[in-house]
């Protein structure tokens, strides 16, 4: 099977000790990056399987990269995104970024983001690439506090608790490490543009250790 990319568009944060899964302050260099379909090769595994690659992802150069990911993690895509108010724009964009790690490509969530995070969001996809990694992680809590409301922009409050595990891009599904688990308090600035809301930028403070 073949994937085509998106040519549109978690976690992606600006935070100082934020490293994963919700941090992205990381800058990289670029790599060729090539997604793979773990198909049921030996008895079906995730973790064993044959792939088909196709181009998922081109930075500003470097090494190609193999990225193996089962058909099951590409298949489990969010709902469309609603950007309707402040808080569905960042549950969107939470979904949508979580499925970015999830399958290595950073274009899927790009409706649901400004430019500027667009940047921050690909580093830290591609920072994890090249650590041989991919990040699988899910949202099991999701409080939002009283937003402070502009005009054309809104400070949104969110205190936001996750698992997650890092998986290999070399091994569709293999488990490198974890189940971990993290909240955080964190900031959302939400804009309006004419699509709607899209989340501009993020300040997270991790609320214990983050592996």
């Amino acid at each position: 099977m073949t994937v085509k990319k998106r040519s549109q568009p978690r976690i992606s944060r600006r935070s100082a000790t934020r490293k994963a899964p919700l941090a992205i302050l990381a800058v990289v260099a670029g790599a060729l990056v090539l997604l793979t379909f773990g198909c049921a090769g030996n008895g079906g595994s995730p973790e064993a399987g044959s792939a088909e690659t196709s181009p998922a992802v081109v930075p500003h150069g470097g090494a190609a990269v193999e990225v193996h990911v089962t058909p099951e993690a590409l298949a489990d895509k969010p709902e469309p995104w609603s950007l309707s108010t402040p808080e569905e724009a960042v549950r969107s964009y939470l979904d949508w970024v979580s499925y970015a790690y999830r399958i290595g490509q950073s274009d899927v969530a790009t409706p649901t983001m400004t430019p500027y995070q667009q940047v921050r969001v690909d580093s830290y996809v591609q920072y994890n690439i090249q650590k041989g990694r991919l990040i699988d992680q899910q949202l099991t809590d999701l409080t939002f506090g009283k937003p402070s409301v502009g005009t054309t922009s809104t400070l949104l409050p969110v205190r936001e608790s996750w698992t997650y595990r890092y998986v290999s891009v070399e091994t569709a599904g293999k488990t490198l490490e974890g189940p971990y688990s993290v909240s955080y308090e964190s900031t959302y600035t939400v804009v309006k543009r004419s699509q709607g809301w899209l989340v501009d930028r993020v300040e997270a403070k991790a609320l214990g250790e983050v592996k």
